[in-house]
């Protein structure tokens, strides 16, 4: 049994914890009654608010977490949270609210800290309300603990956000875009560690609330040689982002499960992929919408599996792909919708918008002619 403890004190943040980008300088720190966390090794939660940054909470395993409990609904905006070694590694974590500890909101979707820094770091969101703050911590590119210093919480600050990348709402760590921009057959494609500071306005943008990743590719956009259609979509990369990825279907486990909405189609021929497992020479499946019916692809079939017949353009929804012993298995929403029997050894997974119209079968020829999706989160396992 995971000891949870409880250290009850009214504290208000200490200004220092707000020192760092300047970004919510203008936010009022907020008054924490109390913070738990799910266990520790002696590091205990209270330690996150004692303005000492020699001292921190610790605890180990993926999805650990430490809650601050505020006493009463607060409108809020932005945390900042310093780093146990912060300079030397970095950790993977989400933010979330809530009104009644029990149903929690996403506010900074699963990203990872700057690994540049033992300072606290502000991590800007679009203003909700909230008696509950809680870090949600996946452990770091060293070893699997989360370990934070200091914890500051400020209200509402009457912005949208502060994401000026896409890698400030989602962790592209262990990714690459390619864009529908570029020479032809040709597009670019962008990878880390550029890619952390990196947007392409309209093509690859964060969302004016910081809640989501915009991809989209025009009819018009550059393909790739093996395909005639544009796209603004993640390719999978190895831990570090420094190789593309490839793995076994018949070996291990491989998760892909993606957050998403769908939010536009383009004319005349109104199908987007947004979401794809692919092996070394073609998409084995796919979340493929054709108007308004969603499918899941097998091969080239596709209309394997109808998975919702009357989509609604900006609709969220959960796509998962789990890969193990040879087979697929798709799920929407949480629901298994379909197995496929598969047998590769490349295989990898991709996400985004890959628009499956181009100046031939759409009208106009023009930017303005588009798929786009919106991802919230993206989460990939390998084990």
């Amino acid at each position: 049994m995971r000891l949870i403890r409880v250290v009850a004190a009214a504290v208000v943040v200490p200004a220092a914890a707000a020192v760092l980008t300047g970004a919510v300088a203008q936010a009022e720190p907020v008054a924490v009654q109390s913070v738990v966390a799910s266990g520790d090794d002696g590091n205990v939660p209270a330690n996150t608010l004692d303005g000492d940054l020699g001292t921190r909470w610790s605890d180990e395993g993926d999805g650990v977490w430490i809650r601050y409990d505020l006493g009463s609904q607060v409108d809020l905006g932005s945390l900042s949270v310093a780093w146990h070694n912060g300079d030397q590694r970095r950790t993977t974590f989400a933010v979330q609210t809530s009104g009644n500890g029990s149903d929690w909101s996403t506010v900074v979707s699963r990203r990872a800290s700057s690994g540049t820094t033992r300072q606290p770091e502000t991590y800007d969101f679009a203003d909700r309300g909230g008696r509950y703050l809680r870090i949600v911590g996946y452990g770091n590119t060293v070893n699997d603990w989360t370990s934070i210093t200091e914890v500051g919480i400020f209200g509402a600050d009457s912005g949208g956000g502060d994401c000026a990348y896409p890698a400030d709402v989602l962790d592209l760590t262990a990714w690459k875009v390619t864009l529908p921009t570029g020479g032809d057959e040709d597009p670019d494609e962008i990878t880390q560690p550029r890619l952390d500071t990196f947007a392409a306005d309209p093509w690859f943008v964060a969302t004016d609330a910081c809640d989501g990743v915009r991809f989209r590719a025009a009819v018009n956009g550059v393909t790739t040689g093996g395909s005639s259609y544009p796209r603004s979509e993640l390719r999978e990369m190895n831990a570090d982002g420094s190789d593309e990825a490839g793995w076994s279907a018949t070996e291990g486990t491989h998760t892909m499960v993606i957050r998403e909405a769908i939010t536009a189609t383009p004319n005349d021929k109104p199908d987007v992929v947004a979401g794809q497992i692919h092996d070394g020479d073609d998409d084995v499946s796919v979340f493929r919408l054709e108007g308004t019916r969603l499918y899941v692809t097998k091969g080239d079939t596709s209309d394997h599996k109808l998975v919702d017949d009357d989509y609604v353009l900006g609709t969220p929804f959960e796509a998962k792909f789990v890969v193990s012993g040879g087979s697929i298995k798709a799920y929407y929403n949480g629901v298994l919708q379909t197995t496929i029997s598969a047998s590769f050894p490349d295989g990898y997974f991709k996400a985004g918008a890959y628009t499956q119209a181009n100046c031939d079968r759409s009208d106009p020829c023009a930017d303005s002619n588009y798929g786009e999706v919106v991802i919230y989160d993206i989460d990939v396992t390998h084990s």
